[in-house]
């Protein structure tokens, strides 16, 4: 009988047939993005059509682009309505998320007060109808000053939790601690390892871009170009480490921009990345998960070492 393989043998043959650190490229379209004022940006499909209508969050009324194109090619209506009664707050941002599982985006605001608020979607699915809440995040820490939130399941028990990127560059977990119908949430410190570079109007975005099941973190400020945190744990205990190979052929806007958003803006089945520029000069990268007919493939040295812990 064959001797087991010792653990760095099998290490070895890992690292013969995977690569070291993960790859991402992407393409410009900046001509599928909004065109016009969409500061603080938020996405997600508020008219049950299958496609992602955009938020901008500015303060004053929220400029809201429906896509009244399709899913493969958007085409933008501009809407100063939808939002009538939302919370208004300095340099308002925000995030949708169903953090309730009825179907319909609910909506968290960040504000330079540091302060979180929160909107139910009271309406349905297809006619968006918004209820402030102002108990919801009553209590909770924002660390670091400054919010600007993004929803996603970061520990993998099937409800949203939050990050907030903070005005010191650094981004804070708030931990849903209730359930996928009813949150509560508890704030669990800034992120270890995550730190967005000087500069004014820091944002950050959750989402899967490599395809591995877990989340990573895109951030950005008006000091340069987008950064991305590779998630090189697992999809129930997260640790980020910088990989700016994720965002090959991403330049962003040279002012930096003034927020972001991962979003599925083509249908394809993978997070583009939608970044608000000066006055409506806005920017979108389409993720190449298909390069050349074959599938990207999500490996990284850390899922090999996490292996071995």
């Amino acid at each position: 009988m064959k001797p087991p393989l010792m653990p760095s043998v099998l290490l070895l043959l890992l690292l013969s047939t995977q690569v070291l650190a993960t790859e991402l490229y992407w393409t410009p379209a900046h001509d599928l993005a909004p065109g016009g004022d969409m500061t603080c940006p938020a996405a997600g499909d508020l008219d049950g059509d299958s496609d992602s209508d955009v938020s901008g969050l500015l303060p004053g009324p929220v400029r809201h682009y429906w896509n009244v194109g399709t899913p493969e090619v958007p085409e933008w209506e501009l809407d100063l309505t939808q939002f009538p009664n939302i919370p208004s707050c300095y340099d308002r941002t925000g995030a949708f998320g169903d953090v309730d599982l009825d179907g319909d985006l609910d909506l968290a605001i960040g504000s330079f007060d540091s302060f979180l608020r929160f909107c139910w979607n009271v309406g349905t699915p297809q006619e968006p109808q918004w209820l402030p809440d102002q108990s919801m995040f009553e209590g909770v820490p924002v660390y670091g000053g400054g919010t600007y939130p993004s929803f996603g399941d970061l520990d993998a028990d099937g409800d949203l939790d939050l990050t907030v990127a903070g005005s010191l560059g650094n981004v804070g977990y708030i931990e849903n601690t209730g359930t996928v119908t009813e949150p509560a949430w508890a704030g669990s410190g800034s992120i270890a390892g995550v730190e967005i570079r000087p500069g004014g109007h820091k944002c950050a975005a959750l989402g899967d871009l490599d395809a591995d099941g877990d989340l990573d973190i895109v951030g950005l400020s008006s000091g340069g170009a987008p950064q991305c945190w590779e998630n090189i744990g697992t999809p129930e205990v997260f640790e980020f480490a910088e990989n700016p190979s994720m965002l090959m052929g991403v330049d962003g806007p040279s002012n930096g921009g003034f927020g972001l958003v991962l979003v599925d803006i083509d249908a394809d089945g993978d997070l583009d990345l939608l970044i608000a520029g000066w006055h409506g000069e806005n920017f979108l990268y389409r993720n190449n998960t298909i390069v050349g007919g074959v599938q990207v493939e999500p490996s990284s040295w850390g899922r090999i070492k996490a292996l071995y812990r």
